[in-house]
């Protein structure tokens, strides 16, 4: 099953080197940086704890899992043309309803710039509109089958390390962080909230907490120095994919990542 959202950095082109290391005898899969939550939607576990730090996406994740055809309603009574967009774009999603606020993400998400998710630094939503030709809609049947998985899950909106801190022996727990920009801004920084040097630094010993647990995790990253920490301890193999964050042709390149694991 693919994920309903698009999502800059998913690591869809790297399902095939990532979802080896699952095994449907694991208690449960925990995703602390879910995203679109591509790896889960292809594996489609039992039971599964998917968070992230994105409070839109968490709550839009909630409104599918409870009332997939209301959100659906919302969904088609939007135009998809540019003038509309950025009306849309314009709203406070906290004044809408639950299902109204998961439909307006989705919208969003269908129709913006290369399925970026950027905010300022007051946290609104400021991703252009994607294309002048773009009239795609979401396929209804993606969402209600991406709905009776996701009634596996538990969402939590939650800071990575008290997520990974719930972990157990018997978990598998999968982790695609942000890149860590350091106090620098980029285009395609995720969030109003940067992830820095030291959260990776937290994420290396939750790490360490959770495999004395007996937990067994898989970490995708790129091929950076930040990542030493990371690769001086655990088992590690390089991959590549195909990058295409620009949106341009000029701009498409093969990207080096790292799968780091603790996985036998």
């Amino acid at each position: 099953m693919k994920p309903f959202l698009r999502w800059a950095g998913s690591k869809v082109q790297l399902l095939p080197a990532i979802q080896k290391y699952w095994r449907p005898t694991y208690r449960r899969y925990v995703e602390p940086f879910c995203g679109s939550a591509c790896l889960f939607f292809s594996i489609q576990p039992q039971t599964a704890l998917l968070s992230d730090l994105n409070e839109e996406l968490i709550c839009t994740l909630k409104q599918v899992q409870i009332s997939a055809d209301v959100v659906l309603e919302c969904l088609y009574r939007i135009k998809t043309d540019e003038e509309t967009y950025y009306k849309i774009r314009a709203i406070d999603p906290c004044s809408l309803s639950p299902n109204e606020r998961a439909a307006r993400f989705i919208y969003l998400n269908t129709l913006c710039f290369n399925g970026l998710y950027r905010t300022n630094l007051a946290g609104q939503f400021n991703v252009p509109y994607g294309s002048r030709t773009r009239k795609s809609r979401l396929d209804p049947n993606t969402l209600r089958d991406a709905a009776r998985l996701l009634k596996s899950a538990v969402l939590e909106n939650s800071d990575f390390e008290s997520v990974i801190n719930q972990t157990m022996d018997g978990d598998f727990l999968y982790l695609d962080p942000p890149y860590a920009t350091g106090s620098k801004r980029i285009f395609s920084q995720y969030g109003k909230d940067i992830f820095s040097e030291k959260d990776l630094v937290r994420l290396v010993a939750s790490l360490h907490k959770a495999a004395d647990r007996g937990v067994r995790f898989v970490l995708s990253y790129a091929d950076v120095p930040e990542i030493a920490a990371f690769r001086q301890q655990w088992p590690s193999i390089e991959v590549t994919a195909r990058r295409n964050i620009a949106g341009f042709v000029d701009s498409r390149r093969q990207a080096h990542e790292v799968l780091i694991t603790n996985c036998g």
